[in-house]
């Protein structure tokens, strides 16, 4: 679940926006409008650029010939047979020069029909000397009047500097239209993050992302969503190892000493009661039908009376709530209840129990309806 939802590898069903993201399409659609028809999109590692530009990509690829290529992994020849190809113009093998002719006969016969194609390069500033060399010249490419090719560049905030440093004078007298990416809010690094963990089929996002957590995760990435991503795998990543390590909490429950029953807690909300549709049944003239109820955080182990008759004792002390600690005992009647594998109690846990009203708590007539449609189910399959 982690890395399909953070990983490197997740799909573009995977793509949050917000509003940095939404104004850097909205950007690189009215650049490659403009009569010079460049643009350069600028931040650091991890700023989302490439995701951008991808998307962006698929969205011209339906009205004119686009081509995209990574600046870290484009040498020159590399750059003129894959535009050639990417545009898909068959050519044999030949020389450099041959294929350059090709290229140039192909954007400008497009230019002419009103349809001059794109060439995005991300990570441009990572392009070596040779290939900026065939950059500037493609950039010089003209048909009556018109640039025969659109051009988009990402890379680091050093990118505007590109052109003067490398004398790429034909880029620098188009003007390229300039756009600098912003981090995430917090409000917006929430939202991403529980947005992706749902979309790749997590459940209840808010508690494995809790504000306190996303506070945290924003504070480490500086709100860029692929460090932020980075951040969250990781922490994904370790809490995965953890429930491993440690196995799933447990109940075992005992009588004078003996063990009548042990109890694996895989779901959310276990019921603990003397009814029989319990999830665990306690046989004891003290126990009430619905006594208490189990709550599975991934943080930790909530234990709720349910207005009990005889109350509900935690190592000797009457409660009506409490997080469970490992090897806490449960005091039922004369049955005893001890919790093993406990998560460790978080300090975002603490702060729900101090906070009586933003527990989510279910009451007791909530279970008796929930019980009650269990038992008709249960009827209905012995009829």
């Amino acid at each position: 679940m982690a890395r399909k939802a953070f990983g490197h590898g997740a799909g573009a069903g995977l793509v949050v926006s917000y509003e940095s993201y939404q104004v850097a399409l909205r950007f690189l659609t009215a650049a490659l409008n403009q009569e010079n028809g460049i643009a350069l999109v600028q931040g650091p590692r991890g700023s989302g650029k490439t995701t951008i530009v991808t998307e962006q990509a698929a969205w011209w690829q339906r009205d004119v010939p686009v081509a995209v290529f990574d600046g870290k992994k484009s040498a020159t020849r590399e750059l003129i047979s894959g535009m050639l190809a990417q545009y898909g113009v068959e050519v044999i093998p030949q020389q450099d020069e041959q294929m350059l002719q090709t290229l140039g006969n192909y954007l400008s016969q497009k230019a002419r029909s009103g349809m001059a194609p794109i060439l995005i390069i991300d990570n441009a500033d990572r392009l070596g000397s040779s290939t900026l060399s065939l950059l500037n010249w493609l950039a010089d490419l003209d048909a009556q009047g018109r640039w025969s090719l659109r051009i988009v560049l990402t890379g680091t905030e050093r990118l505007a500097d590109l052109a003067g440093k490398h004398s790429m004078r034909n880029l620098e007298r188009r003007h390229p239209a300039i756009f600098t990416l912003n981090p995430l809010t917090l409000r917006e690094a929430v939202i991403y993050l529980r947005t992706r963990h749902v979309i790749a089929g997590g459940e209840k996002p808010e508690e494995l992302f809790p504000v306190s957590v996303c506070e945290r995760l924003h504070e480490l990435s500086r709100g860029w969503p692929g460090r932020l991503n980075d951040f969250a795998l990781e922490a994904m990543v370790r809490m995965e190892e953890l429930k491993d390590t440690r196995g799933l909490p447990r109940i075992i429950v005992t009588r004078d000493g003996d063990t009548l029953a042990e109890y694996s807690l895989t779901k959310r909300e276990c019921i603990i009661g003397r009814d029989k549709m319990a999830d665990i049944v306690v046989d004891d003239k003290y126990v009430s039908k619905l006594h208490a109820m189990l709550q599975l955080y991934n943080n930790g182990v909530v234990l709720l009376d349910l207005n009990s008759t005889n109350g509900t004792l935690i190592n000797s002390v009457e409660t009506k709530k409490a997080v469970l600690r490992n090897n806490d005992i449960i005091s039922l009647g004369s049955h005893r209840l001890k919790i093993e594998n406990a998560p460790a109690i978080s300090d975002d846990m603490a702060e729900k129990i101090r906070r009586a009203d933003t527990l989510t708590l279910k009451n007791l007539d909530d279970v008796r309806r929930s019980r009650a449609r269990h038992n008709i189910v249960a009827m209905k399959h012995r009829q």
